[in-house]
């Protein structure tokens, strides 16, 4: 078959186009650094680039839940600490005023003693994190725990909220602080009104409702424990996640 000059020059013009493309292309690849800068360079591989982008976005919120919860749970575990320490030298206290030998002035002196450290139980019981009560249930917005004259009240509720933090994976976000607190409020106020009135039977039997109310405290501080040793662990899988949708996107569209 005989080959015109004409075919000839549009062969030319044609090959010519499309190393001008070509040049084009791989211009933007070195210039971008990447493989797909459009959605028609790769259909298969821009879907799978979206879908990454939304797997993206997933980790990134679940990482900022688990921020958000790691707060919240070491708030709570040095308030209960704190409390806790404050219980211990409330019942020192309770014990001396419960001496035979003490005279009614010095457990006067003692008994406001205890009623100092009782308000900073009270304070660490009314904890808050960006203004949410974490030891009120779900009503959050206001303080849970009520002082008036030597009785605390809890004006919280028994609901405990939960913060999604990975696909299936949940963490408590806050704490009904009525079986928290309340034992050691109530022990504490049996104890101040049995030293106001000399009655050393009834500060013994204050005494001894110190026990399951710091059982109560240790018990609510391991829970926090174990919350953030699961928000560490959910961390630490989503970080690794996250480098392995790194090395896919790199994969499809790194040039």
């Amino acid at each position: 078959m005989r080959v015109t000059q004409a075919e000839i020059y549009r062969s030319f013009l044609s090959d010519l186009g499309t190393l001008n493309r070509d040049l084009v292309k791989y211009g933007n690849q070195l210039a971008t650094g990447r493989l797909l800068d459009r959605l028609k360079d790769s259909p298969a591989g821009s879907a799978a680039l979206v879908s990454l982008a939304d797997q993206d976005a997933a980790i990134d919120q679940y990482l900022s839940n688990t921020n958000a919860g790691s707060l919240v749970l070491h708030v709570a575990d040095s308030a209960l600490n704190e409390a806790g320490n404050l219980a211990g030298t409330v019942f020192s206290k309770g014990t001396q005023a419960a001496s035979e030998t003490l005279d009614p002035d010095a457990r006067a002196a003692l008994a406001q003693e205890v009623r100092s450290l009782r308000d900073q139980i009270v304070s660490l019981a009314n904890s808050e994190v960006r203004g949410r009560h974490i030891f009120a249930g779900s009503q959050t917005t206001e303080a849970p725990f009520l002082l008036e004259g030597d009785s605390v009240s809890y004006r919280g509720d028994g609901t405990v909220n939960a913060l999604q933090v990975d696909s299936g994976t949940e963490a408590q976000m806050n704490f009904a602080g009525d079986g928290v607190f309340q034992p050691l409020f109530a022990a504490i106020e049996s104890l101040l009104a049995a030293i106001g009135e000399g009655d050393l039977a009834g500060m013994q039997a204050a005494l001894n409702r110190f026990a399951p109310a710091l059982t109560g405290l240790s018990a609510a501080r391991a829970q926090v424990g174990s919350g953030l040793n699961l928000l560490e662990s959910v961390q630490s899988r989503l970080r690794t996640r996250e480098t392995d949708i790194a090395a896919q996107r790199s994969l499809i569209q790194d040039a």
